[in-house]
């Protein structure tokens, strides 16, 4: 009896050091024989790694608050003062500023979800008529003159994920619009969402300049609610005789100014945000 326990205690022991070997050798050979089969061959992964997986999600406001400070600097881009500011800016790191941010044609063409320029015509026209219609009663706006279609993108030059693609459609014709009741001057027109951030046409028989209604009419097409008239306040004047200024939300806790305007003799409208 005596030798059997001794034996059972021996095949214990022996089980015993086999699992602990097991337990500490095991692993690490799989994983060398893993490696080995990995060394030398190409691996695939599918997966959405394009810039736009990346883009920053924005809201309209902010969306409408990048393109008017982007606007705003379109004009000094090439400027060394302007190099000067933006340069600063990303060295200490400076608020927001209209230097920081940068307005540059897009020859890539659309990206993914982006509309064509043909699709932004039609957004465009589309969105225009229910701006008019509910802030200046015209019931028949349509844009029958030829334009010209570029794709931009504004920047935040600092945090460059918080971008915005814009089709920018302008009256490409070199005589002044004649023979229709209405012509497009110009408009910006968002490439994902169609919604018009900024724009001016032209009337043969004008309409009641009503800017407290255009004003809320437009910002109704882009879902927002709430804006201040600051016309009083403001120290910049315009070269149409009629006009008001207004501030509504942006990016933050920074404001976006906007003009909605009248050119008299011209019979000019517009709204701009820059």
């Amino acid at each position: 009896m005596r030798g059997l326990f001794s034996v059972k205690h021996a095949l214990a022991a022996v089980l015993a050091a086999a699992v602990i070997l097991i337990s500490v050798f095991l692993p690490a050979k799989l994983s060398q024989i893993s490696d080995n089969s990995l060394l030398g061959t190409v691996q695939q992964e599918s997966g959405d790694n394009s810039p736009e997986s990346f883009r920053y999600t924005l809201t309209t406001p902010e969306r409408l608050y990048i393109l008017s400070m982007a606007l705003s600097n379109r004009n000094m881009l090439q400027s060394d003062y302007a190099a000067s500011l933006r340069e600063k800016a990303i060295r200490t790191n400076a608020d927001d500023t209209a230097a920081t941010f940068a307005y540059v044609e897009n020859g890539n063409g659309p990206a993914q979800g982006e509309m064509s320029a043909e699709s932004a015509m039609r957004a465009c026209a589309a969105e225009l008529s229910a701006i008019l219609k509910d802030g200046l009663g015209i019931s028949n706006f349509a844009i029958s003159n030829p334009c010209k279609q570029t794709l931009y993108s504004a920047v935040d030059i600092l945090e460059p994920q918080k971008n915005v693609s814009v089709w920018q459609i302008d009256y490409s014709a070199s005589l002044p619009p004649a023979g229709s009741p209405y012509a497009l001057m110009e408009a910006y027109v968002d490439a994902e969402t169609g919604k018009v951030y900024s724009f001016s046409f032209r009337a043969a028989d004008p309409a009641d300049f009503d800017p407290d209604g255009l004003a809320k009419a437009w910002l109704g097409r882009l879902g927002v609610t709430e804006y201040d008239d600051i016309t009083q306040s403001s120290p910049l004047a315009e070269a149409a005789q009629q006009y008001k200024k207004y501030a509504t939300g942006g990016m933050d806790q920074e404001k976006t100014v906007f003009t909605v305007g009248y050119y008299e003799g011209i019979n000019e409208y517009y709204v701009n945000c820059y």
